[in-house]
């Protein structure tokens, strides 16, 4: 009974990993919304009704690819955070390294093809620390600009490792992580100097 089983998931680890690389591949040639699961099912050489006992649509499929990657982030970021003194840089570094050995994953999912609305959820995912490190620097703004100035810094963010991602990596995972500080950074030095009334005049 116990082989059985073993035998059963391992069937179903083999039809995922055909489904999500076949995904993958048709994801370089059109927008994830535009693949039907007929489409998907020929490409992967897997009927449909083995499809639909573990995903409703293509997107499903997707949905657990990013789920598997920001769970690695995650576990990652989590033992980053374990140890002593550990900033937004390290923090930075350590997501532009994951990006880094996920290259061909990452290139399709920021793509216009992919869903560049998750990597917003993986940058996002250091939010409370750099917050509280405005706080502590004393940087002038109240908790409603604070939220937006963080989400104006994530999607600047977003379109410097799309495009280090589409030029294929030329630089390290610490010189992109590098960049995006400082420019965070060079924005925060102004707001340490400036007032709320001086920002919305």
């Amino acid at each position: 009974m116990e082989e059985k089983t073993e035998k059963k998931d391992r069937r179903v680890l083999y039809t995922k990993m055909f489904l999500r690389e076949s995904l993958l591949e048709l994801m370089r040639e059109k927008p994830i919304d535009k693949i039907t699961p007929t489409e998907l099912c020929r490409t992967a050489n897997i009927n449909r009704n083995t499809f639909y006992s573990h995903y409703y649509t293509p997107r499903d499929v997707l949905s657990e690819i990013e789920n598997d990657f920001a769970a690695q982030i995650i576990e990652s970021l989590t033992g980053l955070l374990a140890t002593a003194d550990v900033g937004i840089s390290q923090m930075l570094k350590e997501i532009c390294n994951i990006i880094y050995g996920q290259q061909e994953f990452c290139k399709i999912l920021l793509s216009d093809n992919g869903d560049p609305a998750f990597f917003e959820k993986v940058i996002s995912m250091g939010k409370p620390l750099v917050l509280e490190g405005w706080r502590t620097e004393s940087v002038l703004l109240n908790d409603e600009e604070m939220e937006m100035f963080f989400a104006f810094i994530v999607n600047g963010s977003i379109a410097l490792i799309q495009k280090w991602v589409a030029t294929d990596m030329h630089q390290t995972p610490a010189e992109v992580a590098k960049l995006i500080e400082r420019a965070a950074y060079g924005g925060i030095n102004g707001m340490r100097t400036a007032t709320s009334t001086d920002l919305m005049n």
